[in-house]
């Protein structure tokens, strides 16, 4: 057996010896492991950020760098194709650090076109898998509260907000007029007070005589007034009064032959008769005047208008109410 495997055997056997028995643990375990080691290196980075460190250790440092002039300038499209430009000649062909930030430049502008192409269909694996760690973190990563503490259960209380508010309504003053109108109706009653004049009635029997026959009917309390004379024929007065009487009556009212003032004695010897007749607003009184004595009778009819009463009715026409129940 030739040195170099003997050698080799025993490599394998120290590391074999060196190595931890491996087994699978949970996700949990693993997630704790490496966050104590991540907490285990802490300490020791935290030391070593600072400028002088940053200054000997990251290549190319400079306080002033060239990239500072772009900062607050609102278009960089000529320094980006300036860029572009050096890093596609011979900038780009540069060793070490120095070529890093042109390899950065030349993947931008060439990747686009040789990127390999992938579909991603809704059920892939990659997707349902990152739906089932965003729905429940503790149940794939564990329980992170024994290594991060800065996420704390906290209550926040907003307390009643009370808020008043105010409503204003108001009315336009308007300048408006109305009237109250008193409205008179009068209402025309046929009927006559007492002593008021109703008609005569006149007959002329003798044409050679001195006088002719006058019935001059007015109106009484509850009947009319019948009164019988002559009259002179060259004077117009009374020649012979033959007499008054209250006689039955009313106005509209159709009445038969009744009769009126009567003498028959040693000086005067005659008879008086009256009737009336009405058709609407129109009357007419008969008179008749006889002589038993002598056997004679005379006949004379009279037409009148009916008089009439008239009484008022007094009425306002309020057309001021809307406006009152308004300014109410």
């Amino acid at each position: 057996m030739s040195p170099r495997r003997i050698a080799g055997i025993l490599l394998a056997a120290l590391v074999a010896t060196a190595l931890p028995a491996v087994h699978a643990q949970s996700l949990s375990d693993a997630f704790n492991q490496g966050a104590a080691l991540g907490q285990s290196g802490n300490t020791a980075a935290q030391g070593q950020i600072n400028g002088t460190t940053a200054q000997s250790s990251v290549p190319g440092y400079t306080a002033n760098p060239p990239q500072a002039s772009y900062f607050g300038n609102p278009g960089i499209s000529a320094p980006a194709t300036a860029a572009a430009n050096a890093c596609a000649g011979g900038l780009g062909n540069a060793a070490g650090y120095g070529a890093q930030a042109c390899n950065a430049v030349n993947f931008s502008q060439t990747h686009p076109s040789i990127r390999p192409n992938f579909t991603i269909a809704p059920n892939d694996p990659l997707l349902a898998g990152g739906k089932t760690i965003t729905a429940d973190p503790q149940a794939i990563a564990g329980n992170i509260a024994g290594s991060y503490s800065d996420c704390t259960v906290q209550t926040s209380t907003q307390p009643d907000i009370f808020q008043t508010e105010i409503c204003h309504q108001y009315r336009t003053m308007d300048s408006l007029s109305c009237d109250k109108v008193l409205i008179v109706t009068p209402i025309q009653t046929p009927g006559c007070s007492a002593g008021q004049f109703l008609t005569r009635v006149t007959a002329n029997p003798c044409p050679s005589c001195v006088d002719y026959l006058a019935y001059d009917f007015t109106c009484g309390a509850n009947d009319y007034v019948m009164h019988v004379f002559t009259i002179n024929k060259s004077t117009g007065g009374v020649y012979t009064d033959l007499g008054t009487l209250n006689v039955p009556g009313t106005l509209n009212a159709q009445i038969p032959k009744t009769p009126g003032p009567t003498q028959i004695n040693g000086y005067y010897c005659y008879q008086t008769y009256y009737s009336q007749s009405c058709s609407g607003a129109n009357c007419s009184i008969g008179a008749w005047f006889s002589n038993p004595c002598q056997g004679t009778s005379y006949y004379g009819v009279s037409t009148f208008a009916m008089p009439t009463t008239v009484s008022f009715i007094d009425t306002w026409d309020d057309q001021c109410a809307a406006l009152e129940a308004r300014a109410q």
